[in-house]
């Protein structure tokens, strides 16, 4: 799995959820969501300004529930819940804002046909460059030039 490649020593990886949302899940992923909150705050990592309107009628930003997996099926469990995730790359007992990445999955709408294109995005090239990439290349076999 490709996201556990972005952990490096004693990180996880905290998938962001709205809060206001919980309700429209069912017992279980309600469960699995809220048995590994870590954070609950209201913090946009994107890097670019929130351009949906996810603000309540107070124009308060919504409250997210960033929750933890480390273990590849918890991953995989988190990436069901909402294919178009966010999460963040942080070694325990750091603060929220001591994220070392942003991971994201986007989708574009491709131009020409009805097929949108899927792209796995982070904010920390430099940790990309110098400690993912050598992974990744490692364990798929491939060369970049």
């Amino acid at each position: 799995m490709i996201l556990s490649l972005f952990l490096v020593g004693n990180s996880s990886l905290l998938f962001s959820f709205y809060e206001r949302n919980l309700h429209l899940y069912n017992v279980t992923t309600q469960d699995f969501i809220l048995n590994r909150c870590v954070f609950v705050n209201s913090e946009w990592v994107l890097p670019w300004a929130e351009t949906i309107p996810h603000w309540d009628e107070l124009n308060t930003p919504p409250k997210i529930i960033w929750f933890s997996v480390t273990k590849k099926e918890d991953i995989l469990q988190a990436i069901k819940i909402d294919h178009l995730f966010r999460c963040v790359v942080i070694e325990q007992g750091k603060d929220f804002q001591q994220h070392s990445n942003v991971l994201f999955h986007e989708e574009y709408y491709s131009t020409g046909d009805e097929d949108y294109d899927y792209y796995l995005g982070f904010t920390n090239k430099h940790d990309f460059l110098n400690k993912t990439l050598p992974k990744i290349k490692e364990k798929f076999n491939v060369s970049i030039s």
